[in-house]
């Protein structure tokens, strides 16, 4: 069985601490072209002082189903196809120095719809590569955008078993889930910090949709 069909169990318990709409209309029929991920981002102004800001990157379904190291990709890549999932934009950041927090990452994920949007939160970790293996340790949070999820997030980073564990905010928006994840040494976690940099995110979420929407070139 796919990461992707288990996690509807994993997150189970995650999905019972789901935050409930704030009632802010974010539309969901423009064009798939029209929603400017990229203006949704964290900016070099958002992070904390040392941190640098690297390129954002645009994954398409065939690239983000590498991030799975399934032993299938093609069989990854229907699974998101028949989840809604359409593209999604990523950035990451690093400290100059090591510190509390080794790195921020934003992500902002298109659905087809609402409907797949809402799954991705309450089902398959807010569409982030998550393996079988990982365990997700779900948090209460606060209400962001119109539905909030909370988890913590364990990933190797080297072979000789370095981890850090990523505090995990993932917060949606219409047809789009965003993600902010704030990665740590074991035991450094800090929910509040993450918390507000997904609450500098939303700002820019909401301006991005205020905004003339792109116009599509598909």
């Amino acid at each position: 069985m796919m990461a992707i069909r288990a996690l509807a169990l994993a997150f189970l318990g995650a999905a019972l601490l789901s935050s409930c709409s704030q009632g802010t209309n974010y539309p969901t029929n423009r064009g798939d072209g029209e929603y400017n991920l990229e203006a949704m981002a964290l900016t070099q102004n958002d992070l904390p002082r040392g941190f640098t800001q690297g390129d954002g990157f645009e994954f398409k379904a065939d690239e983000w189903a590498q991030l799975y190291n399934s032993d299938d990709p093609d069989a990854t890549v229907r699974q998101l196809e028949a989840q809604g999932w359409l593209r999604n934009w990523v950035t990451e950041a690093t400290p100059d120095s090591f510190g509390r927090v080794l790195n921020i990452r934003s992500i902002s994920t298109l659905y087809t719809d609402e409907k797949a949007a809402q799954e991705s939160t309450e089902k398959f970790a807010c569409g982030l590569p998550v393996p079988l293996s990982e365990k997700l340790e779900p948090f209460i949070v606060s209400k962001i955008g119109e539905e909030t999820n909370g988890f913590f997030l364990d990933e190797a980073i080297d072979a000789n078993g370095t981890t850090l564990t990523y505090t995990t905010v993932c917060f949606r928006t219409g047809r789009i889930v965003h993600v902010v994840q704030q990665g740590s040494l074991p035991g450094l976690q800090d929910i509040g910090s993450s918390l507000r940099t997904a609450e500098s995110m939303l700002k820019h979420v909401d301006a991005a949709y205020d905004m003339e929407p792109a116009k599509d070139d598909g």
